[in-house]
C-alpha cells in the first residue's frame, strides 16, 4: 500500500529516552554534582515545555538549546553557561545509539521490498545524523529531513511540505508518517493530509487521529 515512509528517530528508531538519560547523568557528573532520579525528571519536564513551546512556534531553537541547562542548573543555586552545558550533554548523546528491539530488521526489509524511506525528525542534525551512523542504519535512507536544516519543527505544514518537495516521484496517497509523538508526527501528517501511523509502546490505548497504531515497530511490516 504504502511506498514512501516518513520515519521519526527518537523513540521509533532509536531509544532516545535511554540515550537522555545516560547523556544526563554523564553531564550532571561533570559539573562535580551527585546525581539524584529526581534531577532527571525534573529536567524531562522543563525541557518537554520548552519542546512544546518551539513546536508552536513561540520559542527558537537557539534560545531551546542554549538556555535549558543554564535554567536547569539555577534551581540548584548554580550558575553555569548553557551552551556550555549543552555541548557537554550533545557529546555525551552522540555516543549513545540503542536501537529500538526491531528497528534495524524492519528497515531492512523495507528496503527489500522497494520501500522509500526518508527520516522526519526534529532535533540537532548533525547529532541526528551521527547517531543513525553509530547505530548502523543510516545508509538504508534515501534522504533526512531534520528540522534544523529544513527549517520548520513538525508539526508545521512547512516542514512537510519542504519533505514533499524533496522527495522523487512524491505520491501524497502512498506516503505515511510513522511517529511516537501525538502532537507532532500525528497532528503534523494529519494537517499535511497524508496517512500516520503511532507507534506507541505502551500498553494503555492513546487518543489519536492516527491512521494506524502498532506497539511494535515490527508491524510496519504488516502495510
Amino acid at each position: 500500500m504504502y511506498q514512501i515512509y516518513l520515519l521519526d528517530i527518537d523513540n521509533t528508531l532509536l531509544d532516545f529516552d535511554a540515550a537522555e538519560e545516560q547523556g544526563f547523568i554523564k553531564m550532571i557528573q561533570s559539573y562535580d554534582l551527585e546525581y539524584h532520579d529526581e534531577m532527571l525528571s525534573r529536567y524531562k519536564k522543563m525541557n518537554r515545555h520548552l519542546w512544546d513551546l518551539l513546536e508552536q512556534g513561540k520559542i527558537g531553537r537557539e534560545e531551546l538549546l542554549n538556555t535549558r541547562f543554564h535554567e536547569f542548573f539555577r534551581f540548584y543555586d548554580m550558575e553555569i553557561n548553557g551552551e556550555e552545558a549543552e555541548g557537554r550533554y550533545r557529546g555525551h548523546l552522540l555516543n549513545n545509539s540503542d536501537l529500538i528491539p526491531g528497528a534495524r530488521e524492519t528497515l531492512i526489509k523495507l528496503n527489500e521490498r522497494g520501500k522509500h524511506l526518508y527520516t522526519a525528525s526534529n532535533g540537532v542534525y548533525s547529532t541526528q545524523i551521527q547517531r543513525l551512523k553509530n547505530a548502523g542504519i543510516f545508509h538504508l535512507f534515501e534522504g533526512m529531513f531534520i528540522s534544523e536544516k529544513v527549517g520548520y519543527e513538525k508539526p508545521s505544514l512547512h516542514f512537510f511540505q519542504h519533505c514533499f518537495k524533496n522527495i522523487p516521484n512524491f505520491e501524497k496517497d502512498r506516503t505515511i508518517m510513522v511517529g511516537d509523538s501525538i502532537s507532532s508526527d500525528i497532528q503534523g501528517a494529519v494537517g499535511a493530509g497524508i496517512d500516520s501511523c503511532l507507534f506507541n509502546r505502551s500498553p494503555e490505548p492513546l487518543p489519536t487521529a492516527a491512521t494506524h497504531t502498532i506497539h511494535d515497530i515490527t508491524e510496519l511490516l504488516n502495510f
